[in-house]
Order: structure tokens, then sequence, then C-alpha cells
């Protein structure tokens, strides 16, 4: 185990490494075209060095990436054409810095030939390696419909289910279970249990086979599956014996689900979904899973028309959000601010989502007013003489993700109000009576807040 260890670790130096014989290699070919070499002329020693130092590089990365081969998470057919061409352009290089040490000694053929075979398997190479990291339509992919007829690159049915709405889905019910049921459940079920084992039913999926648990929640080390589907394809025990192996986004589903605990229960709401497995998730699902602001998910009616045309009248001005969307963005701008103005904008407060009172005449005592509206999201109520009282009201709105207080009464006694609001994302205190240090802490406290406090002046 301490051996494969090692074996590993030093592996892993290969993506580190890889890009170092790229560059020295293409930078020594690159200069000697700029100077034009002719036939029976020297190299210069800054070619020279550069292909030295290609040739290094290439063969230590090509030793890091046979390590990394040899830790089994690679089938065998994928990389043995990467391993062997990598294995030969760290030869080819070595070659090249002895010949272009000595160019003049050599015929032009000779020296030409080497440059354009090394940029050949450069190419190739680079292409076998980007295949292995991200499957092999990773050039093709995301091209226009139409480039990829012209390549005869034909779109692969998704056998696993496309879902929509990530509040209806359980992680395994909707995501493993299918994804097994494709490449495991065929030997692994009510009829057929191989080496004991029946997958059909979460509960003896649980349970295991012959020799115990297969999964142990929270290390995919320790979890048989896991090992098992990243077996080399040519090991015995490498799972699915048969058929489509399980493919690179897939296994990284498996290994996310177990070390998340391997809930068979969980709701894909209530996990964190890391950057890279929102990408699995989109590329396997068609789900996008990053997090949406709230008025992004309001469905509710538009507002009445003519009572948006009267806060015209009033001097609000009226934005609608987006195109289709009910919500609304308001600002005050046409005068002295008034309980009744204010009154008339409740009558359409649902559809309210940004509202800018800044600047105006607002009282503590009409805040009650705006604590009303259920999908306000952001509030601007800089330079008005609102205070700690205005701050307590505010808690009541749900979904307020951004309040403006800069040059407003507000004291420290506002930041336990402030503390308490857990959708609030980011709070202007500029110019108030909050001190640095008060606010500081406040911002360690709920490190998913940001506190726009200026310059300590303590």
């Amino acid at each position: 185990m301490l051996a494969l260890d090692i074996v590993t670790f030093f592996g892993r130096f290969h993506p580190l490494l890889v890009h170092l014989p790229i560059g020295f290699l293409l930078l020594a070919i690159l200069i000697e075209w700029y100077q034009g070499k002719k036939e029976g002329k020297e190299n210069s020693k800054l070619i020279t060095y550069a292909w030295l130092l290609g040739a290094i590089s290439a063969n230590l990365a090509a030793l890091c990436g046979w390590l990394l081969a040899e830790n089994g998470e690679y089938a065998e057919a994928s990389i043995f054409w990467h391993r062997w061409l990598g294995i030969g352009l760290a030869a080819l290089a070595s070659f090249g810095w002895w010949i272009k040490q000595s160019s003049k000694h050599f015929p032009k053929l000779v020296n030409n030939s080497i440059t354009y075979l090394v940029i050949g398997l450069i190419l190739v190479e680079g292409h076998l390696g980007g295949t292995l990291t991200h499957g092999e339509d990773y050039l093709l992919a995301y091209a226009p419909e139409s480039l990829q007829k012209l390549f005869g690159e034909e779109k692969k049915e998704n056998s696993l289910p496309q879902l929509e709405n990530i509040d209806s889905v359980v992680v395994y019910r909707d995501m493993i279970y299918p994804m097994l049921a494709t490449k495991c459940i065929g030997c692994h079920n009510n009829e057929e249990q191989r080496g004991g084992l029946n997958m059909y039913l979460a509960d003896l999926f649980m349970e295991g086979g012959e020799n115990g648990p297969v999964i142990a929640p929270g290390n995919t080390p320790e979890s048989e599956i896991f090992r098992r589907v990243t077996l080399r394809q040519e090991n015995e025990k490498f799972m699915p014996p048969n058929g489509e192996p399980l493919s690179y986004d897939e296994i990284k589903l498996l290994e996310w689900w177990i070390n998340n605990g391997a809930d068979f229960e969980k709701e894909l709401a209530g996990h964190e979904i890391p950057i890279s497995m929102q990408k699995v998730i989109q590329r396997l699902f068609g789900l996008d899973t990053q997090p949406k602001p709230w008025y992004e998910s309001v469905k509710i009616p538009a507002a009445d028309s003519l009572r948006l045309k009267s806060l015209v009248d009033e001097g609000f001005s009226v934005k609608p959000l987006g195109y289709g969307n009910p919500l609304l963005d308001i600002k005050f701008s046409g005068g002295k601010l008034t309980m009744a103005k204010l009154t008339e904008l409740a009558d359409s407060g649902e559809n309210i989502t940004w509202l800018s009172l800044a600047g105006t005449d607002i009282k503590d005592e009409w805040v009650s007013i705006i604590s009303k509206f259920p999908n306000l999201t952001r509030l601007e109520l800089q330079k008005t003489r609102v205070s700690d009282d205005s701050v307590e009201l505010l808690g009541a709105l749900e979904h307020l993700e951004s309040l403006n207080l800069y040059g407003t009464n507000v004291t420290d006694s506002c930041l336990s109000f402030i503390k308490n609001m857990t959708q609030l994302r980011r709070v202007y205190l500029w110019g108030t009576g909050v001190t640095y240090k008060n606010a500081k802490a406040l911002q360690n406290e709920r490190t998913d807040l940001e506190v726009e406090i200026g310059v300590s002046s303590e």
C-alpha cells in the first residue's frame, strides 16, 4: 500500500510537468525558424539549451505519467497510445537535442525531420491527453452543430434522465440509481446476484455482497464499488466486466455521492455543490445547479398596469426586471416622499424586488410598510434618516440580499438585527454610527455576509 502511495504521489506531478516540454521545444523550434538557419551553419546556444530543457522535462513528464498510469484509474485501452507516444516524444526530444547541438554535421533534411516529428508528436500527445482528461468528444462537444457534422461527429444519446428542477431531485433516486441501472444492476438484481450483491433495492445495496458492504460512506478508497469501477479494464475484477464502462463524469458523480455520505434519501438541494460537480451534473443530466437569485424563481402574476401608471405619476420610476419577469425595479425621485405615496406603493408590494428610496424623507415608522414586501431582495436607504428601529423592522424580509444604509443614523445596535438576516449577503454602513471594530466582528462571525464599512479611522 505504501509503495502504491509513493507511486501515486510522484505520478501526480505529471500534470505539473507535462506543459514544460511543450513550451521549451516549441520555443526552440520558433527561434530556429526565426533565425532562418541555413545548412552547414551551427545553431545558436539558445536553441541548444531550449532543446536540452525540452528533452529533460519531456523525460520527467513521461516518467511521472507512467507512474500516474500505474494507479489503475485509467483504462489500459485508452491510455496505451498516450503512454507510449509520450515515451517516444521524450526519446525523440533527447535525440533532437543531440542533433541540434551539432546541427552543421547533419543534412538539412535530418534537422527538419526531427523538428516536424516533434511538432506532430506534441499535437497528437496533447490531443490524447485532452481525451483522457475531458472525454473523447472534448474538442467538438460544444462546437456548432454544423461543425460537428463536418467532422462526422454524431451527437451521442444520453441514457440518463434529463432533470429540470433541483428542488425535486433526490440524489440517489434520480442520479445514482439511473446510472447504476445502465451499467451495474443487470448483474446485481433480484434474479441474479453476482458476488452475492443485489443493487436493485437500496437496503440490499447497502448490505453488500459476499465480502461485506461495498460502500463506505464518506470514504471512496474503502468503498469496493468505487475501487472496482476505477481498476484497469483488463483486471478480472473490473466493473462492469462487459459493455460500456462508467464515464469520467459518472465516476466523479459516484465519488462525490460516496464522499458526501452515500445518503439514499437526501435531496440535491440539501447538498453544497462545488463548481466542478455543477459542471458534471450539467453534462450528465442537463441540470443547472448554480445558485440563483430569489427573483429568478418567483412565480406571481404581473402587476396591474394602471396601478403602475399611478406610481409613475406619484414620482416613482418603474422598470420591469426583465422580459416576462413580473418583478419590478422601483426608484423614487419625484420630490417629497410621503406616507400616502408609500402606502400606494404597497399595493404593488408583491411585485417589488429592487427598491431605492435613497435621499428621501422616509421615517422609521414608514419602514413597516416596506417590511411587508415579500419578494424584496435589494433595498437602498442611503442618505436618509432611518435608524436602528428601521433595521429591526427589515428583519421580516426573508429574501433581502442587499441593504444600503450609507449615511444614515444607524449605530452598532443595528448589527444584532443584521446578523439575524440570514439571506443578507451585502450591507453598506459607511458614514454611519457603526464602529469599524464591531462591523468587522460581524464580518468575521457571518463569513457569508459582506460588510462594507470603509477604511478604519480608529
